[in-house]
């Protein structure tokens, strides 16, 4: 049962990642672009750490739990979770969320709802969700692998991210900062 679900889960987060990506682009016409690869880079990094982490996980090195075990119920529990942050976020910035580092023509800071309380919070759901799915597979290496390049490539982007933002709103966005966590 819980192969079966851990299945479904996974491939369902995958075709609504695709789906975002394929629809919330940003083009040139009607924004101001700044992505410096960062889309191309993050993608590398997360599905590297996903594929690299199922393998490892097949191996029983640094295993702590076997499928269906609490723990690895707890952590599609967590992903489950990670991706409600992230959808909710995306829902929340309608129009303005975009899966390249962009600021639309007629773009408004989101300061409100989830916003008011983090700054990034879909990047935040999708490191729950990462957290979530090492912890299923119940192998600590798969764990690090999934996790740690995942942290490090959304911190680096958060920080391109937050670059742009200060430069669109450069009075509004300081204020924020010190308001709403990272």
């Amino acid at each position: 049962m819980f192969s079966y679900l851990f299945i479904a889960v996974g491939l369902s987060w995958v075709i609504c990642e695709s789906i975002i990506a394929s629809v919330k682009r940003a083009n040139r016409k009607s924004s101001d672009i700044s992505d410096r690869h960062s889309e191309m880079i993050l993608n590398f990094f997360t599905y590297s750490s996903l594929i690299l982490g199922f393998a490892v996980a097949q191996s029983k090195y640094l295993r702590f739990a076997r499928q269906g075990d609490i723990i690895t119920w707890a952590g599609l529990v967590i992903v489950l979770i990670g991706i409600a942050i992230r959808l909710h976020a995306i829902y929340r910035l309608k129009k303005f969320f975009t899966v390249n580092i962009a600021i639309l023509n007629d773009h408004e800071l989101m300061t409100t709802g989830i916003y008011r309380f983090i700054r990034h919070p879909a990047y935040l759901g999708v490191i729950i969700a990462f957290a979530g799915m090492g912890l299923a597979l119940g192998n600590l290496l798969s764990c690090l692998i999934m996790l740690t390049p995942v942290l490090f490539v959304f911190l680096w982007r958060i920080r391109l991210e937050e670059q742009m933002l200060s430069h669109a709103f450069p009075h509004e966005y300081p204020a924020y900062q010190k308001k709403a966590g990272g």
